[in-house]
């Protein structure tokens, strides 16, 4: 038996309903318990300071989303060429590189290298020429690594673009076109920051695949979802409130806690480990989607996994015949998906469901719900 909450329903969801599905098998207390020289990692204020700015998400996203009009002159200055795109960065700006291996490869079908900035520098520059184009992202724009691994891309003649928060730091000043990200005054956390470069990063490739391809009615559909991102993200953090405190409460106490994300999920489950690390000292153990079946296997009933995924992920089925096997599974198992996905939810001990949107969206709604739990698991 489920018991299941829903909330008003806002006009964009066209008669969809988001909810909160609770599993009867596990009762869910409501009082539980980069390397280098990178910039990138910083340390937090204060829990309110965090709080006000996970709800400045969507006016965040908003402003970074009116910059479509520089994102598509850029895009048509570049010449992309017939080899792979690089992406670099530093610490958590690297995991936001990895978005733009999906979405890049996913909607272009060309092939993305994404690095550490340090390993780039000093193993990758070799391979560049004129025709090369590296793609270098810094929230604050003032890592040394991704400037320097910025620099040899430079020396060698490739085309380097920036991905960060603003026009005149170092990183922005060296590049030949910059992709803004307006995340506004936030913590020293960025997490604000964090969410739009994800989210900048999947616009970016899907107006890229609406220049550069054939005219595409998938590709139409995913900037309709763009625009309507901030609106949704305002929705999961007015609404859900109770669902991500739900959440917290079971993950909260547990000896050892497990995330995993599908496809493009994948890097918003590595963001949030690092955010559960930063702002509550969890440590949580981020899983590919190869090692979710043996994790399972050996994990025991004080262990909390936490899945995240979404009904047109691709890579869904062979993870989730995994979770259907007639064994006994001893792990709780949390998941965050949509509420087209019934067969996940049907498994999990709690699970959020959200908008049902394509990968490349619903990563970056799932990633702003996954920021709010984190908030909530370290209290107020």
């Amino acid at each position: 038996m489920w018991r299941q909450i829903s909330s008003t329903i806002r006009p964009w969801e066209r008669g969809r309903r988001a909810r909160m599905l609770f599993g009867c098998r596990r009762a869910v207390s409501q009082s539980g318990g980069g390397t280098g020289r990178s910039r990138e990692n910083h340390t937090p204020r204060g829990p309110m300071s965090i709080r006000q700015e996970i709800l400045g998400i969507p006016d965040a996203l908003r402003a970074t989303l009116t910059g479509r009009p520089e994102f598509e002159g850029l895009i048509r200055r570049t010449r992309l060429g017939d080899g792979p795109i690089f992406v670099v960065g530093s610490g958590s700006s690297y995991i936001l590189g990895l978005t733009g291996v999906y979405a890049f490869e996913g909607l272009l079908g060309q092939p993305v290298v994404a690095r550490p900035a340090l390993d780039f520098r000093n193993y990758s520059a070799s391979v560049l020429d004129a025709r090369s184009v590296v793609l270098a992202v810094s929230q604050s724009g003032e890592s040394t690594e991704t400037i320097e691994a910025a620099r040899a891309a430079r020396s060698r003649g490739s085309t380097v673009l920036a991905l960060t928060g603003s026009p005149t730091n170092s990183l922005a000043k060296m590049a030949a076109g910059v992709f803004l990200v307006r995340a506004g005054e936030e913590s020293e956390v960025r997490i604000k920051s964090v969410v739009c470069h994800q989210a900048a990063l999947g616009y970016i490739a899907v107006l890229a695949a609406r220049i550069l391809k054939r005219p595409q009615p998938e590709v139409e559909a995913l900037v309709e979802e763009f625009e309507r991102l901030p609106a949704q993200a305002e929705w999961v953090l007015t609404h859900l409130q109770d669902a991500a405190r739900s959440l917290a409460s079971g993950l909260r106490g547990l000896p050892r806690l497990c995330v995993v994300g599908l496809g493009s999920y994948y890097p918003a489950a590595l963001q949030w480990a690092l955010l559960l690390k930063t702002l509550n000292k969890i440590h949580v153990e981020s899983l590919q989607p190869s090692e979710f079946g043996c994790s399972l296997d050996r994990a025991g009933s004080d262990t909390g996994v936490v899945l995240v995924s979404g009904s047109r992920c691709r890579p869904r089925k062979a993870i989730y015949q995994l979770i259907n096997q007639p064994r006994k599974i001893k792990a709780q198992l949390f998941s965050v998906t949509d509420v087209n996905d019934r067969e996940l939810a049907a498994q999990s001990s709690v699970a959020v469901l959200l908008p049902a949107l394509s990968e490349i969206v619903g990563s970056t709604l799932a990633h702003t719900l996954l920021d709010w739990t984190a908030y909530e698991i370290g209290g107020p």
